[in-house]
């Protein structure tokens, strides 16, 4: 009867314990949207490529794998922000983006992407070299890299570019690193259109 008691005891003294815990709650996520790219200009002198562009998902290292919105130290660290993340995993951020600019600003006869597996003439292929806040001295967004356009039938790679794009921010803070992004990201954007609407151009429609 002693050790039944006990054991009552002992097992309320949990239970009020557990309304009242001495853990910290976790701290609240903030989930950041990408910028969108900008509405496409009517250029009526532009000819329509009677191509089809796959836009594949940029392959990228681990650092860049995930949601986190990376900053590199002025020491080379490579950390993170705390408590916010991007709303999807960085490549297809940069994937939708894309996308999204080819089919307003490319005069292509399509655009589609890997999620669909839909065939296509040539497809963009891209690694992700770099995709972070550099914060040594003056805060600035560095975007590195490499595209290809590849004929998806012999895997011969038509042409090949690297593009480095730095923008400036206007401080740490994580509302001006956004914009920065986003800033960054619509520069890339439109060297790569420029690229890319050549070398197409240049590709022969069997």
């Amino acid at each position: 009867m002693i050790r039944l008691t006990l054991a009552t005891g002992l097992l309320a003294g949990l239970l009020s314990l557990g309304a009242c815990t001495v853990f910290p709650e976790s701290q609240a996520l903030g989930v950041y949207q990408f910028p969108q790219p900008p509405a496409a200009t009517t250029n009526g002198s532009s000819q329509r490529l009677p191509l089809s562009l796959r836009i594949d998902t940029p392959q990228t290292g681990y650092a860049y794998s995930g949601p986190r919105i990376m900053v590199q130290t002025a020491d080379n660290q490579l950390l993170s922000y705390k408590a916010v993340r991007w709303s999807d995993p960085v490549p297809v951020l940069l994937r939708e983006y894309l996308a999204i600019s080819f089919q307003r600003r490319g005069n292509l006869g399509s655009v589609t992407t890997d999620e669909h597996a839909l065939y296509a003439d040539v497809h963009l292929g891209t690694n992700l070299r770099r995709f972070q806040l550099v914060d040594s001295g003056t805060p600035q967004v560095l975007i590195e890299l490499d595209a290809r356009l590849v004929n998806p039938d012999s895997r011969r790679i038509y042409v090949s570019h690297s593009f480095t794009v730095r923008q400036p921010v206007a401080s740490t803070q994580i509302t001006d690193v956004v914009e920065g992004y986003g800033q960054a990201t619509e520069e890339l954007t439109g060297q790569l259109l420029a690229w890319a609407t050549q070398q197409l151009a240049a590709i022969p429609n069997d």
